[in-house]
């Protein structure tokens, strides 16, 4: 009965211990892979349907509150414009450099007085089916989503739009 016990604790401690450590991982991995440039790592980290739809969402939303509200023809030609838009500009080149940067194709996550200087990323929330990504200095996040055992890139928070 006490092994039962202590192999208990063993494995909580380890599935506890995995489930902080693969945000970590997560971040570091999307982090190095669009350092690097690596476009097959980045495609893997990253759940590209998602992003654009949650990206579409947020400048839809925008283009509403700039519309106040309406949602006539204009509006509506408006978000599919926009929509086209974001289906081209959502690469993973465009990607790495959001995230290398906090700024990319026109949205910016993170402001920064010299784009070349890194954007240092920290882990906010600790839901157990998505957490953010932020900066000291956000107008916005990151929003990564549980994928299987591990994390994916599925979103991005605009609250600077």
């Amino acid at each position: 009965m006490k092994r039962l016990i202590v192999l208990l604790i063993v494995a909580a401690a380890v599935a506890g211990g995995w489930f902080v450590g693969s945000r970590f991982y997560a971040l570091y991995d999307l982090r190095e892979a669009a350092r690097s440039g690596d476009v097959a790592r980045l495609e893997g980290r990253v759940d590209f349907p998602a992003f654009r739809d949650s990206l579409k969402a947020e400048v839809g939303g925008a283009i509403e509150r700039e519309r106040m509200g309406s949602s006539d023809l204009g509006t509506r030609l408006a978000k599919a414009g926009a929509g086209l838009a974001i289906d081209g500009l959502v690469t993973p080149e465009a990607v790495a450099t959001l995230v290398r940067s906090g700024q990319a194709a026109g949205v910016t996550v993170a402001r920064r007085e010299d784009a070349t200087e890194p954007v240092e990323w920290h882990i906010e929330g600790d839901g157990l089916h998505a957490f953010r990504l932020v900066t000291s200095d956000s107008d916005g996040a990151l929003i990564f989503r549980r994928d299987g055992l591990g994390w994916k890139l599925a979103g991005i928070d605009l609250d600077g739009i």
